[in-house]
């Protein structure tokens, strides 16, 4: 058996993104808290959390997207529309909690924002990091397993003919960052970052044509 737990129970397939009372993406992450399993984060324009497997959410931020209406349009044109999800702008596209201090959760968006909460999401910042750049799709965050200011991001450009590798690291919660891309080809974007669970040094990247490792975080 399997039974539906949307955060929000309504399909909106044929409708633009501007009108709905939240946004979706077609591929919206779903987290599972490292502190609870019983709690699940899941994005859409704001975050929300479960604590019963989804027979209940509760929206614990605003919205943390640039909400621009003016990308939220039905998407395809008058004959050959295609409104069925993937076409969602202005939503939450990574999401992810600090395994070493619980309730520090990060939060980006496909519109290029960066936001963080110290509080459980009773509070949000936006902490972008400088130089990414407008409408970036922020694709992956991944808190270190070793300190709890510390995150690393990755976001691509792609599809704007911007085919440069994003990567930045914080170590202060994201008030300040630093790019580590500047030793990676300029021309092949990236999808994913992860801190090997062992060894605090060592970073696995994903890129669009293979797999990077750094012996020295970046």
């Amino acid at each position: 058996q399997a039974r539906a737990v949307g955060a929000w129970p309504d399909n909106q397939s044929g409708h633009g993104g501007e009108d709905g009372r939240y946004r979706f993406q077609w591929t919206a992450p779903i987290v599972v808290s490292p502190h609870d399993p019983k709690v699940v984060y899941h994005g859409g324009n704001v975050l929300f959390r479960t604590r019963d497997g989804g027979q209940s959410w509760t929206a614990i931020s605003p919205d943390l997207t640039t909400n621009d209406k003016s990308k939220q349009k039905w998407a395809g044109g008058p004959i050959t529309g295609d409104n069925t999800g993937v076409e969602v702008y202005c939503t939450i596209f990574a999401v992810a909690e600090s395994a070493v201090q619980k309730g520090v959760l990060w939060v980006g968006t496909d519109d290029g924002l960066v936001h963080v909460s110290r509080d459980n999401g009773e509070n949000w910042d936006r902490v972008t990091p400088k130089g990414l750049p407008e409408w970036a799709t922020v694709q992956c965050i991944e808190p270190s397993p070793f300190d709890a200011g510390t995150a690393y991001v990755v976001a691509h450009n792609y599809r704007v003919d911007d085919p440069k590798p994003y990567l930045f690291r914080t170590t202060d919660h994201g008030k300040t960052w630093k790019s580590l891309a500047d030793k990676l080809p300029r021309d092949v974007w990236l999808h994913a970052v992860r801190c090997d669970p062992r060894f605090q040094r060592m970073l696995y990247l994903a890129t669009e044509y293979g797999v990077r490792y750094s012996g020295d975080e970046g």
